[in-house]
């Protein structure tokens, strides 16, 4: 079939996507939510002068214009409306609700920004000497007393109001750097770019891990208070793509893991809720088979990788969506920048690990070849970042390198990798995990009748999902016929 569909930028066929992991059809169809809603944004833009010229204090004759669709910019979860202002540039930063789970989940949104923007605040330093002095005042009283963590912000009720979600964020521009995935290919072997890359991700990541937290989960902006708590559920970015694609919700918003073990079983409890509801997610009933087995054993195997030395922690903040086009760099590959904060967690401190991105593979290749080149890579990472360990001190008694070492020798990392990737756990499981319990050759293709203690019924859910799987090969043919 010759015809191919334009998604995100690049020609797809059928063939290629028929047999993919992920679900071309809801890919589509966020597509074309985007599409609207970038629509509507530009004729909303008037509104949204407005309220970049209140938000900046901006008076009657200085320049503020949206400027033209097609200088935005889109990533995963929002669309950046570019607005110049005088000589300088602004970005007006807006969720894309049908990413967040908001038709499913009513309140997600919310959840993930309105945190920092949904009241509309002004920075405290705008306001008059008696306002800054009673809230720095106030800050004094909530450290002294222990209280929740007292922002800088006020809730400003004059902006001008308008129907979305949004952080109005400083431009990035080339003078302070561009995303490492535009010289990535070009330099990612140069040994001397690539110790400063490492150094500052190791700065980051140790600042970051600092402090230690007494729970698993998110900090989130109390609009009552204007306090600052970790009070959310841990809301990776992996949850968040579940639940936008409709998957039931495991964890509720205010749920909070005192151990390691609750939010394994959760998350856990997560990837059997998706494996169920995505359509696509077995090929034919003895794939359908092996992924249940692989789903029965990770629960059986995961109390092997829960240390029971750190399993009530302390839970350490780490970044869950660290890739090439969140870190900015110089042309000496220097971290000027750090994008997308917003899927930060206090995590179990095992969950630590190399990026698996740093010899260019993805995390189901690193096998083989590729397994002793990242491995070298994770190596020359770890002792620069025990270099920088000791300017950065932890106010807990770990220690991240040491960690992050024993959780690469008992092949932990690949364990939680299955807890952070949307579909490569059925490769990562059998390529690591199984080995060290001496799996070899096809262990889990013989270990399918372990699939009926998924859960009751087994049977009956394989002929299910190879109905759904049918069904859905049956409606893409149908997009690639019909152009919809």
């Amino acid at each position: 079939m010759p015809r191919q569909i334009l998604l995100n930028n690049r020609q797809r066929s059928i063939e290629s996507v028929a047999w993919e992991e992920s679900n071309f059809l809801l890919s589509l169809r966020h597509q074309v939510a985007a599409k609207k809603f970038r629509v509507w944004l530009w004729e909303q833009r008037e509104s949204i002068e407005a309220v970049v010229r209140h938000q900046l204090g901006l008076r009657r004759h200085e320049a503020c214009t949206v400027l033209p669709p097609d200088s935005w910019i889109q990533g995963g979860f929002n669309l950046c409306v570019l607005v110049r202002v005088d000589s300088r540039r602004v970005v007006f930063r807006c969720p894309m609700a049908h990413k967040l789970a908001e038709h499913h989940h009513p309140g997600t949104v919310d959840e993930k920004v309105g945190c920092e923007v949904a009241a509309y605040f002004t920075h405290v330093s705008k306001r008059s000497f008696f306002v800054r002095a009673y809230s720095a005042f106030r800050r004094w009283i909530h450290r002294f007393l222990r209280y929740p963590l007292l922002s800088n912000y006020r809730r400003n009720v004059s902006v001008p109001a308008i129907d979305t979600a949004y952080m109005l964020m400083e431009y990035i521009g080339p003078e302070t750097g561009q995303m490492l995935s535009c010289t990535w290919p070009l330099h990612r072997h140069d040994t001397d770019r690539r110790a400063r890359l490492y150094r500052g991700m190791s700065r980051i990541m140790l600042s970051l891990a600092r402090i230690p937290q007494p729970r698993i989960g998110s900090f989130r902006f109390n609009t009552a208070d204007g306090t600052i708590s970790l009070s959310n559920r841990p809301l990776t970015c992996t949850m968040m793509l579940f639940e936008n694609s409709g998957t039931p919700r495991t964890m509720q918003t205010g749920q909070l893991y005192q151990n390691t073990d609750g939010f394994v079983s959760d998350m856990l409890t997560l990837y059997d809720a998706h494996f169920l509801h995505d359509p696509h997610a077995v090929r034919n009933a003895d794939d359908a088979r092996e992924r249940m087995t692989i789903r029965t054993l990770l629960r059986a195997v995961a109390h092997h990788f829960i240390s029971t030395e750190r399993r009530d922690g302390p839970f350490l903040l780490q970044l869950t969506d660290f890739h090439q086009s969140n870190v900015f760099v110089d042309d000496e590959w220097n971290v000027t920048c750090l994008m997308d904060l917003e899927w930060i967690c206090a995590l179990p401190a095992d969950m630590l690990s190399v990026p698996y991105w740093l010899t260019g593979c993805s995390i189901d290749t690193i096998v083989d070849d590729e397994y002793a080149t990242f491995d070298e890579a994770r190596r020359e990472f770890l002792l620069i970042m025990d270099e920088e360990a000791g300017n950065v001190p932890a106010e807990h008694g770990l220690c991240v390198t040491s960690v992050m070492r024993s959780v690469w020798e008992s092949k932990g990392v690949w364990f939680w990798a299955c807890l952070r990737s949307i579909n490569a756990w059925l490769f990562v499981f059998e390529d690591h995990i199984g080995k060290r319990f001496g799996a070899g050759g096809d262990l889990v293709g013989e270990l399918k009748l372990v699939s009926t203690f998924w859960r009751e019924g087994v049977e009956g859910l394989v002929e299910a999902k190879v109905r759904e799987e049918e069904r859905y090969q049956a409606e893409l043919l149908a997009v690639f016929d019909d152009g919809d």
